[in-house]
């Protein structure tokens, strides 16, 4: 019903910037302008091999959410982004922490933010940035921050990045109902830090590319408290428990090629390895066809998989002598296929404007994009998730 009303205002807002579009506006390429973004979309999916209920039982979950990006220029040189969303789920499979079908995570919000500065150097072509967050659910708070820096060569077509983040994340803790007089964890926190280095690459008019390494450390509280594992000859269950580090290294290589000046074909590989024993390949494929001046159609396709990490065990064959397991299937060896199309409508000189009072600035309607993709993984999981986003300038 949510996402049903947000459309229907999105809707009317569409009809009213329409009526207001009396005469064609077009900005200036360097006229400055704040961008804004809104992202809303809706998720769902079911399987049977949930994770609370230690690999087994539902895995049912709906996602509504809302995101707003705000890109402010100061100058020519610097910005502001600040952007602010709301996650909105209910979930069965969390539900049965409890076994009764009423606990508090059967449905929840997310609210989170985050609010980044850049600055240019023209004349040396770098670009340094930084980044604060933080958001909260019911059972978990975060708190995060970043830098960003960037170099440019070659006129522009060659560019070095590099990106670092940390995550300080705390755990309010939830156990299931018949574990929580006798299972312990070693900490409520857990941390994060990222790094990232990307090479980018224009190597022609139609061609352009960039590869990018990443290393992911993480510490403390790993696994899901409430997360169930039952053990082979065993009535007696325990809560999920895996290391208290993890490393993570994804590489990956992103090539963009423009046949024609109405195709493109945007290609994506990446390799993922991990101490817990998990290897994965995740490749897939865009085409953006422009069908005239407004409209693109974008259809879409990743396919991924993985080997199963060495601490999972599917429902009453772990063993209880093990120092770490669980039943998550997220953590099993499989393969998922995510297939879909987009469609976008931008014309030349935008869905419509308005004047803002009291200022004497324009708020133009600049585009309106629908997004629809189907998941389906061989664990018998499968989803679907509709997004609609719309871009304004100021």
């Amino acid at each position: 019903m949510l996402y049903i009303k947000s459309i229907l205002i999105t809707c009317m807002s569409f009809v009213v910037f329409s009526l207001s579009a009396q005469e064609g506006y077009q900005m200036k390429p360097n006229e400055k302008y704040i961008e804004v973004d809104f992202l809303s979309s809706y998720y769902n999916q079911d399987g049977n091999n949930g994770a609370v209920t230690g690999g087994i039982g539902t895995e049912q979950l709906t996602d509504f959410a809302n995101i707003l990006v705000v890109n402010v220029p100061l100058d020519s040189t610097k910005s502001i982004n600040i952007s602010a969303g709301v996650d909105y789920y209910t979930s069965a499979s969390t539900d049965n922490i409890d076994n009764n079908r009423s606990s508090a995570s059967s449905k929840d919000v997310r609210s989170y933010f985050n609010v980044g500065y850049n600055h240019k150097f023209l004349k040396s072509g770098w670009t340094i940035g930084g980044k604060v967050g933080a958001s909260v659910e019911y059972d978990y708070s975060s708190i995060s921050g970043g830098i960003n820096l960037a170099k440019e060569l070659n006129n522009g077509n060659t560019e070095f990045s590099f990106s670092a983040q940390a995550f300080v994340d705390q755990w309010k803790l939830y156990l299931p109902r018949e574990l929580r007089s006798i299972a312990t964890v070693p900490t409520t926190s857990r941390n994060s830090y990222n790094a990232q280095l990307t090479w980018s690459q224009v190597i022609n008019k139609r061609i352009q590319m960039s590869i990018s390494a990443e290393a992911i450390y993480m510490d403390g509280l790993l696994s899901t408290p409430f997360h169930r594992v039952y053990f082979e000859n065993e009535a007696l269950s325990d809560i999920e428990r895996l290391p208290g580090t993890r490393l993570k290294i994804p590489l990956a290589v992103r090539i963009n090629y423009k046949p024609t000046d109405k195709l493109a074909i945007r290609t994506y590989y990446r390799f993922y390895t991990d101490d817990f024993g998990i290897d994965a390949h995740t490749a897939s494929i865009e085409l953006p066809y422009h069908i005239n001046d407004s409209w693109t159609i974008a259809p879409f396709y990743r396919f991924h998989t993985q080997t199963g990490s060495d601490y999972f065990n599917p429902f009453a064959i772990a063993n209880s002598s093990d120092e770490f397991y669980t039943s998550d299937y997220d953590l099993s060896e499989l393969s998922s296929s995510k297939y879909g199309i987009g469609i976008g409508y931008t014309p030349l000189y935008g869905v419509g404007r308005v004047n803002l009072p009291f200022t004497k600035r324009l708020l133009m309607f600049n585009s309106i994009t629908f997004r629809a993709s189907q998941y389906t993984r061989d664990t018998g999981l499968d989803g679907y998730a509709f997004a609609l986003g719309l871009n304004f300038r100021i």
